[in-house]
């Protein structure tokens, strides 16, 4: 419809207005003067214009509101059309009564190009007789082609101005089927077309173009079709997200559904590195949702896409219209990191792929509780870190969101178990013996099932700190030897302890206390020998016995003695030992009982050995024929090496001499008995410890002849 303000002149001068160009339409010739007394007269104003629709033979039916006739001198209504808004216009019918609100216009034609109409008021007056022209309006003139491809129907119409009474929009109509009209859309009246996609598989559409007024008047165009088929495909589906189901673990898909009406349903596609995979088809068109069964989204990341299609069919061989599928929409897949020594648990997740987060959510779950927040972080970040108690349960989900309000999407449930590391059920140190003069064995039991990273070996010497002797990382167990070398076990009490580190690296467990044994002789002048020693402590049994082991001139080890735990001391008488060097040696070796685990232990000691003082007796006479009738040094404890006794007579002369200690001398010199009297001697040796001994003095020979 065309609502234009009519301005005159003294020629009556009608002027349209066409997308902004001034057209002159000549309408009449009048004299001002007529014009004058016409309007003294007071003329009817003409009516007031609404709509001119189109039936469906083009007939033309025009409306508007009646006008006022206060003088009483109404006659008719005169209708004027012209096929050109230009004109020429002639009347085409009148109407006689003043309250009539419409006209037909038979043979109107307004199915082949618009038609303009405007109308005026004639009176019983004298000439001139007739009111001013109405404004002037104009019939929607539609015309509708096919698409190139086919599929859709393209509408056009002509573009008048309209009046400020007129909504600012029109409404397309399409009939399917036969007698039932369909509202398409509303198109601003700035717009003259309209496309519309064909959703039915083929028939014959009819179109039309309608323009309401203020009052609600509406003008329809005329009415336009074709024949269509539908080989136009559904729009492409919009996905809104893919998410993994936090109980399910299966990935499920949301869509906006396609607008088009004879959707059938929607192709499912799963996106791999090789192409696209069909994996299902949902049917309906307002389907929006699928979980697809197999999903294996709890164990890595899945892609999705998808594709609508109609139900015409199509082609050779006949297959519906389907539209392209849109970008692939990508899950996020999320992995814990445990660190159970710094109690943290880190959260990894790949990105989601289909729009880019503006936030994204870490949720989490304890034990199996209610699920919280536990962060909110900027939508470019794949990790974060989480402080975590041990022996608790942890789960978490990732949820990316779009917008505020708008799509989200949701990550796999991962959950982890936290523990600490197990400590060690224990740590046994068996025993310390002595294996040589410089050497410790330190025994130590493990407990090979425990995770740990390492044993420290430490070593305390006579009371004072700990410190680290050695550090095994591993150990192949159940036990560990560990030789302590260039140690002084005669000198020192050393005492050890292991202490396990755990898998973190920390103190885990510390052993028992094991030490040496330290033994100590001392050698009397009384022949006798005395032994004390530190008692075994800490065993997981108990010291049952002692017992001691002697070695006499450097021959093998015998038992000599078991000993009561208590006391920690025993003397050797070696008196009847005196044929030898004096040298004793000894170790003490204690044996465990009572053990827990029923493997008892020993220790042994250092060997410490005990050198009596040398004895040597001259006597300083002895008598020929007599009692003691040689004289010969008796030595007692002497391991003798190097041994000399020299006779000397008063001269200074050495008379006799002889370097076996078995042998004295019998008051003879080359088998002669010599003079009784006093003689020198010298007698001069080396004991077993290396030791020269040298004695000089006199000795008296007597004879028993005399």
């Amino acid at each position: 419809m065309s609502m234009h303000v009519r301005q005159h002149s003294p020629r009556y001068v009608r002027h349209s207005i066409v997308s902004g160009i001034t057209i002159p339409r000549a309408l009449a010739l009048i004299p001002a003067l007529v014009i004058a007394a016409s309007a003294a007269a007071q003329l009817p104003d003409p009516p007031l214009l609404r709509c001119a629709t189109v039936d469906v033979t083009g007939d033309v039916i025009v409306t508007w509101t009646p006008t006022t006739d206060p003088g009483g001198v109404f006659q008719r209504y005169d209708i004027h059309a012209s096929n050109d808004i230009n004109g020429p216009y002639v009347v085409v019918g009148n109407v006689p009564v003043l309250g009539q609100t419409n006209f037909f216009h038979a043979g109107a034609g307004a199915n082949a190009g618009p038609r303009f109409y405007y109308v005026t008021t004639v009176t019983s007056l004298p000439p001139p007789n007739f009111s001013t022209p109405s404004d002037t309006v104009a019939t929607l003139f539609l015309q509708v082609f096919q698409s190139v491809p086919p599929g859709s129907a393209n509408l056009a119409w002509n573009a008048p101005q309209v009046a400020s009474t007129a909504t600012p929009w029109y409404t397309v109509w399409m009939e399917y089927p036969i007698g039932q009209w369909n509202l398409l859309a509303t198109v601003d009246t700035s717009v003259y077309a309209y496309q519309h996609v064909i959703d039915i598989c083929a028939d014959s559409l009819t179109f039309r173009v309608g323009l309401a007024d203020g009052s609600g008047c509406v003008s329809f165009s005329n009415r336009a079709g074709d024949h269509f088929e539908d080989v136009t495909p559904p729009d492409v589906p919009q996905m809104v997200a893919v998410s993994v189901d936090s109980i399910s673990g299966l990935a499920t898909l949301e869509w906006v559904p396609s607008p088009q009406p004879d959707t059938q349903g929607y192709i499912i596609v799963l996106s791999t590195p090789g192409g696209g995979i069909i994996i299902d088809t949902v049917y309906g068109q307002p389907s929006n949702t699928y979980t697809w069964a197999f999903s294996t989204a709890g164990l890595a990341p899945e892609s999705f896409t998808l594709a609508a299609f109609d139900s015409c069919q199509v082609g050779m061989p006949p297959s519906p219209n389907t539209s392209a599928t849109g970008p692939p929409h990508t899950t996020m897949h999320a992995v814990t990191v445990y660190d159970q020594c710094a109690g943290t648990m880190r959260l990894n997740w790949t990105p989601y792929g289909g729009w880019p987060p503006q936030s994204q959510e870490v949720h989490h779950q304890v034990d199996g509780g209610a699920w919280s927040l536990l962060t909110n972080l900027p939508g470019d970040v794949s990790t974060f870190q989480h402080n975590v108690d041990p022996d608790r349960q942890y789960c978490y989900v990732v949820k990316a969101v779009q917008t505020a309000g708008g799509a989200s999407s949701l990550s796999n449930r991962t959950c982890r178990t936290t523990f600490y590391p197990g400590l060690p059920a224990f740590n046994y140190l068996r025993t310390v013996t002595v294996i040589d003069a410089d050497r410790i064995l330190v025994v130590d039991s493990i407990d090979a099932g425990a995770s740990v990273s390492g044993y420290r070996f430490e070593r305390s010497d006579n009371g004072g700190p700990y410190e680290e002797v050695v550090f095994y990382p591993t150990a192949a167990g159940p036990l560990i030897n560990f030789i302590d070398e260039e140690v002084e076990p005669d000198k020192v009490g050393y005492r050890y302890r292991v202490v396990v580190l755990d898998s973190c690296g920390h103190d885990a467990i510390v052993s028992n206390i094991g030490g040496n044994i330290l033994l100590r002789a001392e050698a009397l002048l009384s022949a006798e020998n005395v032994l004390d020693w530190n008692g075994y402590a800490n065993w997981a049994g108990f010291p049952a016995a002692y017992r001691i082991h002697r070695s006499i001139e450097d021959l093998a080890f015998t038992q000599l003695a078991t000993l009561p735990p208590q006391p920690w001391t025993w003397t050797d008488n070696v008196a009847n030992l005196i044929a030898g060097d004096g040298r004793a040696c000894y170790y003490v070796e204690a044996l465990e009982a009572g053990n827990p685990s029923g493997i008892n232990a020993t220790s042994v000691s250092n060997i410490v050995c005990a050198v009596q003082e040398d004895l040597v007796f001259i006597p300083n006479a002895f008598v020929v024929g007599g009692v003691n009738t040689i004289f010969q040094p008796v030595l007692g404890f002497v391991d003798v090496s190097d041994y000399t006794l020299n006779i000397i007579n008063r001269w200074g002369q050495v008379v006799w001499t002889t370097n076996d200690p078995l042998e004295g001398w019998d008051g003879q010199v080359d088998g002669r008995l010599v003079p009784i009297g006093v003689y020198g001697y010298f007698c001069g040796f080396s004991n077993g410890a290396g030791r020269r001994f040298e004695k000089r003095g006199t000795v008296t020979m007597l004879t028993a002849l005399e």
